[in-house]
Formats: C-alpha cells, sequence, structure tokens
C-alpha cells in the first residue's frame, strides 16, 4: 500500500473526537473511573441527552477499552448518523471490553438498564433502543444494520378480547451468540448460548425452552432451523478452512474432523486486533 493510499484511507476512517470522548467519560462515569478514558469516541456522533450514568464491571479498566463508533469492519461509510440519548436514571453497564461500530444510535430510556458482556462486537449501522432492560452475553458479535429493540411504542387494544399487551419487554441474548446482519430482535427474546441467527431474521420470543443445544435460528418469525452448530471464532482454524477453500475452489462443503474448541485467548486476540 503506497503512502497516498495509506493516506486515503486514514482520512476517510472516522476520526478519534476527544472532546466529545473527555465529556461522555466525565459526564458518565465517576471520576476516578473517568480520568483512564476507558470510552472512545470516533466520528461524528450526536449526543442529545447524556443525564444517565455508565459502570465498567471489570478488574482491568483502561484507556480505549470501549470503542463507540470506530469502523472495524468496513460494510458502511460514514453518514454522520450516529447518536448517544440516555435519559434521566438510565444506565449503561460494561462488563469488559466492548466495539460498537460507526453510524451507531443508541437510546436508553428513563430506569432502562443496557448491559453489554465482555467483549461483544457490534458492526456499523446498529440500531440499540432500550426502554426497559437489555441484556447481550459476552462474546457474542452482531453484524452490520441489526436492530435491537425492547419496546413496540404503541399500545394496541384486542377488540375481541378486550386485551392491551404491554408495550414494554426484555432481550436477553446468550454468550458466544452470532448474528447476522440486518437481524431484528424484539421483545421478549432470549437466546441460549452459541445460538446462530441468520441475517433478516426477526425474533421476538423466548427460545431457550428448547432442550438443544448451539440452534441456529432464521426465518420472519424465526424458527429454530437446525441444532449442533456453531461459529468458528478461532482466527487460526478460520485461516485453515479458507486455505481448504481456496485450493478447492469448486467445493462446497468440506468435512472437517479434528476436534476442536474456541479458546478464550484466540478470540480475545482477534478483538483486540480489530479494536
Amino acid at each position: 500500500m503506497n503512502l497516498l493510499s495509506i493516506l486515503i484511507f486514514h482520512l476517510s476512517s472516522p476520526r478519534f473526537r476527544i472532546l466529545k470522548t473527555l465529556y461522555v467519560n466525565f459526564k458518565l462515569l465517576p471520576f476516578k473511573v473517568a480520568i483512564k478514558l476507558p470510552i472512545y469516541i470516533y466520528g461524528k456522533c450526536t449526543l442529545y441527552w447524556v443525564e444517565g450514568k455508565a459502570e465498567i464491571m471489570s478488574d482491568h479498566i483502561y484507556s480505549g477499552m470501549i470503542k463507540l463508533g470506530k469502523n472495524s469492519e468496513y460494510f458502511n461509510g460514514q453518514d454522520n448518523s450516529a447518536f448517544l440519548y440516555l435519559s434521566k436514571q438510565s444506565k449503561i453497564i460494561f462488563n469488559g471490553p466492548c466495539s460498537i461500530g460507526n453510524n451507531f444510535k443508541i437510546r436508553v430510556a428513563t430506569d432502562a438498564i443496557l448491559e453489554f458482556g465482555e467483549y461483544t462486537f457490534f458492526g456499523s449501522s446498529i440500531k440499540i433502543v432500550c426502554s426497559n432492560k437489555i441484556s447481550i452475553g459476552r462474546f457474542t458479535r452482531i453484524a452490520f444494520e441489526s436492530q435491537i429493540i425492547d419496546d413496540s411504542f404503541h399500545y394496541v387494544y384486542n377488540e375481541s378480547t378486550g386485551s392491551v399487551t404491554n408495550r414494554f419487554g426484555s432481550i436477553i441474548l446468550g454468550e458466544y451468540n452470532w448474528v447476522g446482519n440486518r437481524a431484528s430482535i424484539s421483545k421478549n427474546t432470549q437466546t441460549k448460548a452459541f445460538t446462530i441467527i441468520c441475517a433478516n431474521s426477526y425474533l421476538s420470543k423466548d427460545y431457550t425452552k428448547t432442550e438443544n443445544e448451539k440452534i441456529m435460528l432464521g426465518g420472519i418469525p424465526a424458527k429454530e432451523i437446525g441444532e449442533g452448530y456453531r461459529r468458528i471464532f478461532s482466527v487460526e482454524i478460520e485461516k485453515e478452512i479458507s486455505d481448504i477453500f481456496s485450493r478447492e475452489k469448486s467445493r462446497n462443503t468440506i468435512l472437517y474432523k479434528k476436534t476442536f474448541e474456541d479458546e478464550y485467548d484466540s478470540i480475545i486476540n482477534w478483538f483486540h486486533d480489530v479494536m
């Protein structure tokens, strides 16, 4: 890559915003935590209301462990639409490092709690609306243009039964979930650990009641379409498989007979590489 290409690349990437970084840290966090600047803001980000609080539940707090607005995947350019809206008495909890891509939208209502597990990763143009409670398990990755909303915003009256359903719910995503792009996750959704959610799917119920493990969900509304599936998180194994397909381009499927378990270190190293 020549010097001109490097220059254009950096000029095109969301820039680190020091003033908004300072404001968000000292507005949301206790002074002894804020002074470490654990939250970095990138790109143009509108701060509509920042009246809530943040907590970092980690034994190791360091500068830039939480990045909001950095483009780490390059599926979207900058449209300068990112915003952060935290009502009074709202709370965001970070249990460790977290990365949220450019063009993000985060809105947390009064008394609502939005919780991110450690090493969670979100693609660009993510929309999170938390009016009650949203909890996202550790090591979960959610692809670009997906939305997570625990509020239907309006009440609906059923004339035949006289019933009205609560517009508020909660969302609890298990650890190691992998959510495809443009998935829509609505109130009352719960998932097990290692759940795979296919792109463009719509979720709105409790999927933890199934006896099956490592399930794949897909469709509108989403339903279980398979079990025993899991995302390969290991960078080394992913490269090994990619090399096989590169040599055998006509193959659509291979048999990978090695027994393996993804190691935390491999996942954490990947996370820090893209951060």
